[in-house]
C-alpha cells in the first residue's frame, strides 16, 4: 500500500539531521516523505529545504494540529493510501514504522497507534511527571470512549488515508490547530463502530536533560484533554 511518512518541524535544528538519516536509513519501509516547515526561524527551514523530500513550506507556526492537516490534504492530493506521522524531535524511532504500518497492510486496523507502555515498548529518560500523568489521562481517555488505551498521549500513529475522504467529521476546525487534533482524531476513532482501532509497542526515547516537550503550561494540557471529551458527542463519524 502506498505509504506516505510526514514530520512536522518547528525549531529542531539540532535533532533534525539524525531524525532524517534514521528516515532515509529505513526509505524502504515507505514510499515518499513529506517534510512541514512550520515557520522555524532557527535553521531548521534550510535543512528541510535540503533534505531531499516533498515540503510545505509554512510562513509562520499556526500549531502541529494544521500540519497534520495539510499533510492529509496532501496525502490525498496524491492517492496514499497509508499516512504515519513522525516527531522531528528525534523521541520516535524511523525503524518501528513498520509496527505502525503493518496492521493496516494485512489488514487487522484502519487506525495504529502507538504505545510506550504495552510490552515490547520502552520509554528512556521519560520525566517522572510524565510517567505518572500519562498513564492518569489514558484512563480518562479509556472511560470516555469506552476503549481500552495504555498510551493516550502517544504521538507515533499510521492510519488508512480513506478514514478521511468521505468523513462526516468536520476535521478542519481552527480550534484543532494546536495539540487538539490529534487527541480529537485518536477519540473519534475510539469511539467508533466502524473503524478499528489496535495499539502497538513502540520507542519513545527524551534527552537526557532536557527539553523534554514543547507542551508548555495548562493552555496545552487544556488543549489535549478536552478533544476527548468532544470526540466522545455523536457528531460525525468516520466511515459513516
Amino acid at each position: 500500500m502506498k505509504t506516505l511518512v510526514y514530520s512536522p518541524v518547528f525549531n529542531q535544528a539540532n535533532e533534525l539531521p539524525r531524525v532524517l538519516k534514521e528516515l532515509y536509513q529505513c526509505k524502504n519501509n515507505f514510499d515518499e516523505l513529506l517534510l512541514i516547515n512550520n515557520g522555524s526561524s532557527d535553521g531548521s527551514e534550510k535543512i528541510v529545504r535540503a533534505s531531499g523530500a516533498h515540503i510545505i513550506d509554512l510562513p509562520q507556526n499556526r500549531g502541529v494540529g494544521y500540519s497534520m492537516i495539510k499533510a492529509i490534504e496532501w496525502a490525498l492530493e496524491n492517492d496514499f493510501e497509508i499516512i504515519c506521522g513522525i516527531a522531528s524531535n528525534g523521541k520516535m524511532l524511523a525503524r518501528e514504522i513498520p509496527r505502525l504500518t503493518t496492521p493496516i497492510v494485512s489488514d487487522e486496523a484502519d487506525y495504529v497507534k502507538g504505545s510506550r507502555f504495552l510490552r515490547g515498548g520502552n520509554y528512556p529518560n521519560l520525566p517522572i511527571f510524565r510517567r505518572w500523568s500519562i498513564p492518569l489521562v489514558s484512563l480518562l481517555a479509556s472511560l470516555l470512549t469506552a476503549k481500552f488505551t495504555t498510551d493516550a498521549t502517544c504521538g507515533f500513529r499510521a492510519f488508512k488515508v480513506d478514514l478521511f475522504k468521505n468523513t462526516t467529521i468536520a476535521w478542519k476546525q481552527k480550534w484543532l490547530y494546536g495539540y487538539s487534533f490529534e487527541y480529537f482524531i485518536d477519540a473519534k476513532i475510539m469511539c467508533s463502530q466502524k473503524a478499528r482501532y489496535k495499539e502497538v509497542p513502540v520507542t519513545m526515547r527524551y534527552p537526557q536533560f532536557g527539553p523534554f516537550t514543547k507542551i508548555k503550561g495548562v493552555s496545552s494540557w487544556l488543549e489535549m484533554l478536552r478533544p476527548w471529551f468532544y470526540g466522545r458527542l455523536k457528531r460525525g463519524s468516520f466511515y459513516p
